[in-house]
């Protein structure tokens, strides 16, 4: 069962978004959080706990995507078998899903050093829908600037005001 304060936060997010876009053209995150715990003071205190819990999980899920990116000490895959070529390319951690809700919250972090074969296998099905997904984005993102050109778009042209134009 969803929590009442916290979708009540979520539509205050969504409508300040909204009324910065309008207002300025664009929105900063923390500019945001600021307006929404501002006027919604009474909801931001009976979640205090929980925003507090679900800031930590974003910093502990960025910090471990970070440590799953750079290899903290080459001795970790100085391992017979392994070479070095090809040692110094991988990362000392992996990401594997572990629920079925679609999200992250399932996910486990684990030293590369101690995957088993299955966990390596889900973590290249789990990097091949990365990869997938970023690609078609880049992909639609080029097709988008190139639109924008054809229409006449300069450096700072309005993407989809100036193709608009062209309709």
């Amino acid at each position: 069962m969803r929590n009442p304060d916290l979708a009540h936060l979520r539509e205050a997010v969504r409508a300040e978004i909204a009324q910065a876009f309008k207002a300025v053209g664009f929105a900063k995150p923390r500019d945001i959080a600021r307006h929404v715990c501002a006027a919604h003071s009474e909801n931001i205190s009976a979640l205090g706990g929980r925003l507090a819990e679900d800031a930590l999980t974003d910093l502990a899920r960025r910090e471990l995507k970070h440590n799953t990116q750079q290899r903290e000490s080459p001795s970790q895959m100085r391992l017979p078998g392994v070479p070095e070529a090809l040692a110094c390319q991988l990362p000392p951690a992996i990401s594997i899903p572990g629920g079925d809700d679609g999200d992250d919250e399932g996910v486990i972090y684990k030293p590369l050093a101690l995957a088993t074969l299955l966990e390596l296998e889900a973590h290249l099905i789990l990097l091949s829908g990365q990869i997938t997904a970023d690609t078609r984005r880049h992909r639609a993102l080029k097709e988008l600037r190139d639109l924008a050109l054809a229409a006449g778009a300069t450096s700072d042209s309005g993407v989809l005001r100036t193709i608009a134009g062209l309709v």
